[in-house]
């Protein structure tokens, strides 16, 4: 259940949702950084779940207490949980911000199970693999039609081979769907080898 209502201060951020398949509901974000991670959080294998804002926190800055919602709850398939704030690298090069999320960081350090991060643009948008997830995301909630009659050979197959006899669109709604799947911080071509899903380790982690 969400902490507090996704609400976008005038004049701040981008507020919108984002159709998760995963989660099975619309998910909101209250910025296009945060929208970018939702997206690593999808594709990640190792990630079972996730959840905006779950809850309020309060932690000591060295002089009060301040009330604090992480941007995200995340469950790993180890069992091991995270909370995740999206921050623009350039907030953080603030002294004042950063001596506030070393604060929080702190609290986790001392009074939390979860393991915290602050993740970046650095993060969330290095290339290829946001391109490849921006251009996979879209296909997630389209219908499926004949995609899921395709076969593939067991250990895998080249992304080049197998564009050549499936054709691309069906390639890439695979493996957006997660059916067939890959390393996605490659190029989405050549001798790239994509395999079933049932092949693959379910632990591959984006962060």
């Amino acid at each position: 259940m969400v902490a507090r209502r996704v609400i976008t201060r005038s004049g701040r951020g981008f507020r919108g949702r984002y159709p998760s398949r995963k989660m099975g509901r619309m998910v909101e974000f209250e910025s296009l950084i945060e929208r970018d991670l939702i997206q690593l959080l999808e594709f990640s294998t190792g990630v079972v779940s996730y959840e905006e804002q779950p809850e309020r926190l309060e932690y000591f800055d060295g002089e009060t207490m301040r009330v604090y919602f992480p941007d995200f709850a995340v469950e790993l398939v180890t069992g091991q949980r995270l909370h995740l704030e999206a921050k623009p690298q350039a907030k953080l090069d603030s002294i004042k911000t950063r001596t506030k999320y070393d604060h929080i960081a702190q609290h986790y350090a001392n009074h939390r199970s979860e393991q915290y991060q602050v993740v970046t643009e650095t993060v969330v948008r290095r290339e290829p693999l946001h391109s490849n997830l921006r251009k996979l995301s879209g296909l997630r909630a389209r219908p499926t039609g004949d995609v899921e009659t395709l076969s593939l050979r067991g250990g895998g197959e080249p992304w080049e081979g197998l564009e050549s006899r499936v054709g691309h669109y069906a390639l890439m709604k695979r493996v957006a769907l997660g059916i067939w799947q890959c390393n996605l911080e490659q190029p989405l071509q050549g001798s790239l080898l994509v395999q079933r899903a049932e092949e693959v380790g379910h632990d591959s982690l984006y962060l």
